[in-house]
This record gives structure tokens, sequence and C-alpha cells, in this order.
């Protein structure tokens, strides 16, 4: 992406949104948090990106800014959605992993309270499972990746 690369592919005449005006907004935030802008740019370029209606007129508020700022951001962004798709992911899993563990530990008091055998097999699942599980939840809600 070249510094004068537009943030959004397609038709500059298409009507903006909400959701790119935000996006647009947010740029402009981080580029005057960066030095890129004055307050006083940034309080112009704020007022015409919530009155634009093109996406044509929201790129052309952030044409002149560093394409690596744009790519940070969007970076940031895939990352949050991948955090929290990795989050929605683990909760079945978890929900799973208990319901299996319960029913093993049911069989093995079962088989111990019978037949007396109290050997602790259901830890050897629940650990092999719950190695899975805790990867993945280190995934879900450690800390994120640098780079």
């Amino acid at each position: 992406m070249t510094d004068q690369q537009p943030a959004r592919t397609g038709s500059a005449r298409a009507r903006a949104g909400d959701a790119d005006r935000e996006r647009t907004s947010a740029l402009l935030g981080d580029a005057a948090g960066a030095g890129y802008l004055r307050l006083d740019e940034l309080d112009e370029r704020l007022d015409r990106a919530l009155a634009a209606r093109t996406t044509g007129e929201l790129d052309a508020l952030v044409a002149d800014l560093p394409a690596s700022l744009r790519q940070e951001r969007e970076r940031r962004e895939r990352a949050l959605r991948e955090r929290a798709s990795a989050q929605a992911c683990l909760r079945p899993q978890v929900r799973a992993y208990a319901a299996v563990m319960a029913l093993l530990v049911g069989i093995w008091l079962a088989v111990g309270l019978s037949a007396g055998a109290w050997y602790p097999w259901p830890v050897w699942p629940a650990l092999g499972w719950g190695i899975g599980i805790a990867g993945h939840a280190r995934r879900a809600y450690g800390r994120p990746a640098l780079g």
C-alpha cells in the first residue's frame, strides 16, 4: 500500500456509512496522537469526516497520512476480531469439557463403589483435553502477540 492509496477499495462515489465515518475518525485520531496532525487540523478533518457522504470524501481526508498508520490500525482491528472469535469458540469447548469430565467422574464413582477399583483414571483424559483447552484459553485471553 503506498502513501497515496485510499483506505478503501471500490468506487469513490459509493455512499459512506456510519462505520466508514467512525473508521476514518479513529484513523484521524491516531494520526493526531502520532503527531501527523495538529489539533486544529484534526478538528477540521473530524467535522468533514462526520459530514462526508461518499467514501471518496473520506479517503481524501486521510490521503496525505502515511500508509503505515492505516496498516497498523487494520492490524489491530483484525487482531481484536480474531481474539473475539477465539473467545466465542472457547465457551462451548469448556462446556463440553466440563460435561464429559462430570460423566467420567460419575463412571469412576460408580465403578469404585461397585467393584472397589479406586484408581483415579479420569485424571488422564482431564489432563489431555485440559491442556488443549488451556492453550486455546491462552490464545483467547492471554496477552496479544507482538508483531
